[in-house]
């Protein structure tokens, strides 16, 4: 498997350098803040990590054009969507196909995991899918992505003194990034009450608006319990401790927006995949075998990334995983179970020209570059390489396999 090339990098050029991000405004499109997390990457250097530091570089090829099999180097932020990742390691399932892997790295932000990701710190993280296609096709990145993390398991937490969602005109609401499937789904929300998102300037009440602000998922709950913002939309369990704290409420869960829609894809380095056929494989069955562990073993899945991989309580962390419904959280469409997070190997290409859709009517403070510009049918396969997980999927989990050509449903 090799991966794709977009047309606006020539085959066998490598990726945007640090200064070129820089300059072309890239840096604001992965952090939402000019100058946010950047620096660490390019040196090396990967902080608030649970196994310590990443190392940085390609470190070239063999003679037979694959990257040497030296330990994989796994990257995650700590929410649950990360949890195929942390499954597969903490399992050894890693070990058991054949693939040496170091200790996951823990980072901070989204933007953090993009500056990894582009200085070659790590080989193989779950990103944002909307970061993805940006990084992949506008600023030239060498990744690939190589399918679906999960899907659902992200929601919108309004504070105490916000008791529904058009309570937020006049306010000030956090997203995890510009480019996350969060911004997305919470401007149709507020676009369907009747509000209007902007970004850059206070929101007026007597106009409907509400101020979007890029944040980090770890100062969402500090920020939500001073009052500095009203309500804020990220992955769990972010949004079970908004509610374990008494910060806030769950107001809706985005999976009952977009029905079963993906979050996080898994995404790998260039020189992963210039690792052997047999390496890429075994990462694919290490995977698929995680997801189904994540689906099967809720209660077990929960209890082995609190404390260790998630610095969060188990409660929450269980709470996250486990859902026995969606609480006192509006609710329109019971029958998509939306407050279910799920894990899946394979993407719906349906859905990657969706999504390109959507992002062209998202407010952004920052630019869509060439996702404004290539045809939405085409993103998936400029972007999307997922042959080994459909490999593994079809003699491990057949099931996984099933609805792909489903047309996507959105209703806010």
């Amino acid at each position: 498997m090799t991966p794709r090339r977009s047309s606006r990098t020539p085959s066998g050029a490598r990726g945007p350098s640090r200064r070129a991000v820089l300059g072309g405004g890239g840096a604001l499109a992965l952090s939402g803040l000019a100058g946010a997390g950047l620096g660490l990457a390019a040196r090396g250097e990967v902080p608030g990590s649970r196994g310590g530091q990443a190392g940085s570089g390609s470190g070239g090829t063999g003679r037979d054009g694959t990257a040497p099999q030296r330990p994989l180097r796994i990257a995650y932020l700590p929410i649950t969507d990360a949890a195929p990742l942390l499954i597969a390691h903490s399992r050894g399932l890693f070990a058991e196909a054949g693939v040496e892997v170091a200790e996951p790295v823990r980072l901070r932000s989204w933007a953090t995991m993009g500056e990894a990701l582009l200085a070659g710190s790590v080989d193989l993280v779950h990103l944002l899918f909307p970061m993805a296609l940006q990084m992949r096709l506008d600023l030239g990145a060498d990744i690939t992505v190589l399918g679906a993390n999960h899907v659902d398991g992200s929601a919108l937490t309004l504070g105490r003194d916000v008791p529904e969602l058009g309570a937020l005109a006049g306010s000030t609401l956090a997203v995890p990034g510009w480019f996350s499937i969060h911004n997305i789904i919470v401007q149709q929300m507020l676009r369907a009450e009747g509000l209007t998102p902007v970004v850059r300037r206070t929101a007026s009440r007597d106009r409907g608006e509400v101020t979007l602000v890029p944040m980090a998922p770890s100062d969402m709950i500090p920020a939500l319990d001073a009052g500095s913002i009203s309500g804020y939309t990220v992955a769990d369990p972010f949004n079970a401790m908004g509610e374990t704290t008494g910060a806030g409420a769950i107001g809706r869960f985005l999976g009952d927006v977009w029905r079963s829609h993906p979050c996080c894809v898994t995404v790998a380095s260039g020189t992963l995949l210039r690792r052997s056929p047999e390496q890429i494989a075994g990462v694919a069955e290490a995977l698929v075998r995680a997801q189904i562990a994540c689906r099967e073993d809720r209660e077990g899945v929960a209890a082995e990334l609190a404390g260790t991989y998630l610095p969060q309580p188990l409660p929450a962390i269980a709470a996250a995983m486990h859902r026995e419904g969606a609480g006192h959280a509006h609710v329109a469409h019971p029958d998509w179970h939306g407050e279910t997070i799920d894990f899946t190997p394979v993407l719906r290409p349906g859905f990657t020209a969706q999504l390109v859709r959507e992002m062209r009517s998202t407010v952004l403070d920052a630019p869509l570059g060439a996702l404004a510009e290539i045809d939405p049918e085409d993103a998936h396969d400029l972007v999307v390489d997922d042959t080994a997980l459909r490999d593994a999927a079809r003699r491990i989990d057949p099931g996984s396999l099933v609805g792909l050509d489903d047309p996507e449903e959105i209703a806010p």
